[in-house]
């Protein structure tokens, strides 16, 4: 092997373990089904390392792993990789190229640049760290996040939902847009801390001409009881995100079903988590011969969605179109109660077992008219669905102390 060709593998080795890291980061954040590696143009060519594409959010990762010398990075390599986000964005939005998603979960389908609404560009440099750089960029008037790889393994970790994640972006676009002057000693997570501390805004520094973080905040802001208690609180809301992978079902349902449980923030996966959980003890000392069906309706304040848990003894031995059927007509009823367009429907066994089973129900209905209103008297009539409501509140903060 000549010294060329081992000098050229062995940087294409290192590349592919740099977009791998932020593959695997990116899918434990925001799940397979909406992290697409890889996508590649009509002619075969790589469009960007990853892209990103929830609802009407698109975030488009190009990942470079750069060496430092003398302290620094050759700046025609970083803004080679802001150059190729700034293409990858140009195909999908202004030309608008066809381009097919694809991955291990999701069968191929077109990408539909009508339907994006955000757009973020991501460049992420993976290796050590410059001593000052920059966290932003620009590119055609187009924002640009810089990450580096100390970074990125915290904010995944940190804003592990995709609306957390584009509201942090989002926010940071805002206030740098505004900004004449602002300096980070430390990498941005101390501006990450920052937004963590004052109810995830800005507040109290967008209007300053000029910023100077200092470092030390992150570690400070770890160490903070508050946000000790925010991470203890935060585990049971990892049982949502079981329940959207328990959806899975490998067909167009699934997806429409797991994009809605994938909605919530982390604060309000904790909510619906406990509320579930609460409604699932419940079920399990209160079904026996006499009551072998509970009910429990969600209906936050600030969400489109109303959830329909629902808890059934034998679950298995009825059967699976008796069970759909239990649950569509309760997520019907709510939607009749609560006049939100969008219900989500849950349902499982009535007792606590070793194998769980679940079904899932998502129904959209913009309209409500006299006919759903006849079927929803009727099937409460019949079936007792939703006739005798208690009615409860659960205020959650996100910093239990």
């Amino acid at each position: 092997m000549s010294t060329n060709s081992f000098s050229k593998d062995f940087f294409n080795i290192k590349g592919k373990n740099a977009e791998e890291l932020i593959h695997e980061l990116a899918t434990k954040s925001f799940f397979i089904d909406w992290c697409f590696p890889n996508p590649k143009l009509p002619d075969n060519k790589e469009l960007c390392d990853l892209l990103v594409i929830f609802d009407d959010i698109a975030i488009i990762f190009q990942i470079k792993n750069l060496k430092l010398k003398n302290g620094k990075y050759n700046k025609s390599e970083v803004k080679k990789n802001i150059k190729q986000l700034s293409g990858a964005r140009r195909q999908l939005f202004d030309l608008k190229t066809s381009v097919s998603l694809a991955n291990s979960r999701r069968r191929p389908e077109l990408f539909d640049p009508s339907a994006i609404k955000k757009i973020f560009l991501i460049s992420v440099l993976v290796g050590e760290g410059e001593d000052f750089s920059n966290f932003m960029d620009e590119v055609k008037n187009n924002s640009v996040h810089v990450f580096t790889s100390d970074f990125a393994k915290i904010v995944f970790k940190e804003l592990d939902t995709i609306k957390d994640f584009a509201d942090y972006l989002q926010e940071k676009e805002n206030l740098i847009n505004n900004k004449q002057y602002m300096i980070i000693q430390g990498g941005e997570e101390e501006l990450l801390a920052y937004y963590l501390a004052n109810e995830r805004t800005f507040q109290g520094i967008e209007k300053s001409d000029f910023v100077h973080f200092t470092g030390g905040s992150w570690e400070s802001f770890n160490s903070e009881e508050r946000y000790k208690a925010k991470k203890e609180a935060d585990k049971i809301s990892y049982g949502w995100d079981s329940l959207i992978e328990k959806a899975h079902e490998g067909s167009e349902k699934y997806e429409l079903v797991a994009r809605e449980l994938a909605r919530p923030s982390r604060l309000q996966r904790r909510s619906l988590s406990k509320m579930f959980y609460d409604a699932q003890v419940f079920a399990h000392n209160k079904i026996n011969d006499k009551i072998n069906i509970i009910r429990r309706v969600v209906s936050p304040d600030n969400s489109d969605t109303t959830y329909c848990f629902v808890f059934i003894d034998n679950f298995e031995s009825i059967g699976k179109e008796t069970r759909e059927n239990l649950l569509f007509s309760t997520c019907h009823v709510a939607r009749g109660i609560h006049k939100k367009p969008k219900v989500l429907g849950i349902a499982t066994e009535g007792k606590f077992n070793r194998m769980i089973s679940y079904d899932f129900c998502y129904t959209y209905q913009a309209d409500w008219n006299e006919q759903d209103q006849k079927i929803m008297e009727q099937l409460q009539q019949k079936y007792g669905i939703l006739t005798n409501i208690k009615t409860g509140n659960l205020i959650e903060c996100e910093y239990p102390i």
